[in-house]
């Protein structure tokens, strides 16, 4: 008696927040089905792909915030869904995260809860929708993590792959009233994937699974998305420093290229200073101002305190070890440089420069 009398609460606050969610999930797909029609030009393909029945893991490709919206409208109405847990999002997306009972997983670490809650999800036969790649940075087409092909390993979900083009300026076009053309393609789906069974080996075999997944997706993509991916492994970046009055002639002058590739890919940059509201006004402006030199020590020592905190693991788990360690180095090698700036009472001009290369070139 005491145990119902402890435990009843508990379960009738569970079942009212499960309504509540339930409700807002078919409030946003009628308003999104509405949305879609008016302010976009939408064509899906594919849908005969799309399994009567899990476990199945829906797995597409990923250049922007309007994809999520595509799951939650495309996919059928029981599949859940896994959505960042590692920032604070701004609305309307934290409004969408707090009511519709996403699996919010901590992208910067090894989060086995939210893991746990996904295995959980296809092993009780549903259907889950996630992103491959992990995010919507910019990113070459086999810069993708192995979750969802580790998921399908353990559960024997099948994998349903998606190809979502157009997306990537989506908003923007949408605000403009542009109408954007997006193409959603359910591909054939894939067998649970196994692996060899050999520890030593098991992460390449995934990490190979999950190439091969985004081969498929890329397949079937529209060649002006295609080439979206293709580009980006091909860019160089540096910076062009300009100091005012331009009698300020310091000795070594930083390329910064792993600074200059952050605040050029505008999903990567976009976190620090639109969520976290760090003060990287510098950095945003593109009509390459002079600034005083102080705003520049502010914005770099923002940067440098955030990623060792709020962002922590933000650029590991996005740009690998090598260039995290590259974008530390800038921040090290720009500060002395501004503080002589700031001595000088000098203005400087950050002027992000980037190149194509062929493949094969450094």
């Amino acid at each position: 008696m005491e145990t119902e009398i402890l435990t009843k609460p508990t379960a009738e606050v569970d079942e009212k927040k499960l309504k509540r969610q339930k409700r807002a999930r078919t409030a946003l797909r009628i308003f999104g089905r509405v949305f879609e029609k008016l302010l976009t030009r939408t064509v899906v393909t594919g849908l005969e792909n799309i399994p009567k029945q899990g476990p199945v893991l829906f797995g597409p490709n990923h250049f922007s915030t309007y994809d999520a919206l595509i799951l939650m409208i495309h996919l059928p109405k029981e599949a859940q869904f896994v959505g960042p847990g590692d920032f604070k999002l701004l609305w309307p997306a934290n409004v969408v995260v707090e009511n519709l009972g996403l699996i919010l997983t901590d992208r910067g670490s090894v989060d086995r809860h939210s893991l746990k809650q996904m295995e959980d999800v296809l092993k009780n036969g549903g259907m889950l929708g996630l992103f491959p790649e992990g995010g919507t940075w910019e990113k070459g087409i086999h810069d993708v993590k192995s979750g969802a092909a580790y998921l399908s390993m353990v559960t024997g979900a099948t994998i349903v792959p998606m190809s979502l083009g157009g997306t990537y300026w989506a908003w923007d076009n949408i605000l403009r009233l542009k109408r954007p053309r997006i193409t959603i393609h359910f591909g054939e789906p894939i067998p649970p994937i196994q692996t060899s069974g050999n520890r030593k080996t098991r992460q390449q075999e995934l990490q190979q699974a999950s190439e091969d997944l985004m081969d498929r997706i890329y397949a079937k993509l529209p060649p002006e998305d295609q080439k979206l991916y293709d580009d980006v492994p091909r860019k160089r970046y540096r910076a062009e420093l300009e100091f005012m009055p331009d009698t300020f002639k310091p000795e070594n002058v930083p390329s910064l290229s792993g600074l200059t590739e952050l605040i050029s890919k505008p999903n990567l940059f976009y976190p620090m200073h639109r969520n976290a509201k760090l003060p990287c006004r510098p950095f945003v402006q593109r009509k390459g101002q002079f600034t005083p030199a102080r705003e520049f020590q502010v914005a770099v020592l923002a940067l440098q305190e955030g990623f060792n905190t709020i962002f922590k693991g933000y650029l590991e788990y996005r740009l690998g070890d090598e260039k995290a360690a590259l974008i530390r180095r800038d921040f090290e090698e720009f500060l002395p440089l501004i503080e002589q700036a700031i001595k000088a009472d000098v203005a400087i001009k950050f002027k992000p420069i980037e190149w194509m290369v062929e493949d094969g070139q450094q």
